[in-house]
Order: structure tokens, then C-alpha cells, then sequence
């Protein structure tokens, strides 16, 4: 399998300063996304992008960002993304369940390059996947990290239900931002995703 360069940021877009000052802004405010880089094309999506998603061809003489197939199912912040033989791979996140609550998404979809085509792939890590890394290891993409997701999603869902009582959403977040490191159960696991 062969493993191509890849951005992989909970994404504040990092490319060498030489190369930066000779793109074009990006066509909408752009944080907590994903990224990655293969032949050049630069291509960036979800976060603060919503649904969308663009590319640049930094080969190019004229570069300008170009939207590309938009992203199919929830927008989601804190997810990771790697390409590996021509397609992104996008694990986890967090995004608004069909209620409007912040839960952590459990799906993996791949973006095939050359056919602009977002798949929903037959899997599910067997870990929560946000806040997490991934990178590429011997054409496998490999995740560790990431918030557990039973506190992460409780949290969340306290916030909700203590909408309009102003006491009551300050103590949720005291409770939740004042525990220890090890009260939060993060992800320890190395878990790899061979996309063969």
C-alpha cells in the first residue's frame, strides 16, 4: 500500500511560511477542521466549514480554493483525517445529534479524490474518536487519544437539560472543568485502521 503526505491537525492549517504567503485566504473562517495534503492539493473541511469542504492546487500558477463534494452526514469538529492511496479517511468527532445535543460521532467515511465521493465505510472504532490524533503508520491510519465518551456525551447533555437556569449551567461546567486529569478517563488505546 502505498502511503501518501498528510496534514493531520485538529487543524489550524500549518504549511511552510513561503508556501503560505502565496495562497489565497480560505473562502470561509476556517477552525477545529481537518486537513491533508497529497500531490499538492491541499484540500480542508468540516469544523467551522460545516458541511464543506475545498481544495487548492498549490501546482498550480493560479491558486484558488475550489469546493468539492460537500461533507454527507453531520458537521463535526475535533475529528482527525488521513490519506492514505487516494482518499480521506475522516474518524469521529463531535457534532449535534438529530435533537440538537453535542454527542461524539462514531462513524469513519472515506473521500475518494479522483471520483469527489464521500462513502460511509462499514466500521466503527471500538474507542470514542474526539479530541483524539491519527497518522499514518505502514499504510494503516493509527488513533490514540480522544475523550471518553459516556463523561464527554454526559456533559454535554447536563448542559442541555440546565439550558435557562443560569446556577445550575455553572455548576455542571465547575463540576466537569474542576476534576482531576484521571476523572476524565481519556483514551489510552493505540487502535490502527488498515483501509484493505
Amino acid at each position: 500500500m502505498k502511503v501518501k503526505n498528510f496534514i493531520y491537525l485538529p487543524f489550524c492549517l500549518f504549511i511552510g511560511t513561503s508556501v503560505a504567503g502565496a495562497l489565497p485566504e480560505i473562502p470561509e473562517p476556517f477552525k477545529y477542521g481537518v486537513g491533508g495534503i497529497e500531490n499538492g492539493k491541499i484540500y480542508i473541511g468540516l469544523g467551522s466549514l460545516g458541511n464543506n469542504w475545498y481544495m487548492i492546487d498549490t501546482n498550480q500558477s493560479e491558486k484558488k480554493w475550489t469546493k468539492i463534494a460537500q461533507w454527507p452526514t453531520v458537521p463535526r469538529e475535533q475529528a482527525t483525517a488521513t490519506i492514505i492511496d487516494g482518499k480521506i479517511y475522516v474518524f469521529g468527532g463531535i457534532g449535534k445529534d438529530k435533537s440538537g445535543v453535542i454527542t461524539l460521532q462514531k462513524d469513519v467515511y472515506s473521500y475518494d479524490i479522483a471520483k469527489d465521493k464521500w462513502e460511509k465505510l462499514m466500521t466503527r472504532p471500538p474507542v470514542s474518536l474526539a479530541g483524539h490524533v491519527s497518522f499514518i503508520h505502514n499504510g494503516h491510519a493509527v488513533s490514540t487519544g480522544g475523550v471518553n465518551e459516556n463523561i464527554f456525551n454526559g456533559y454535554f447533555s447536563d448542559v442541555e437539560l440546565s439550558k435557562g437556569n443560569s446556577a445550575l449551567t455553572e455548576k455542571v461546567n465547575r463540576d466537569y472543568f474542576s476534576k482531576p486529569a484521571d476523572d476524565y478517563f481519556l483514551n489510552n488505546h493505540i487502535i490502527s485502521y488498515d483501509p484493505s
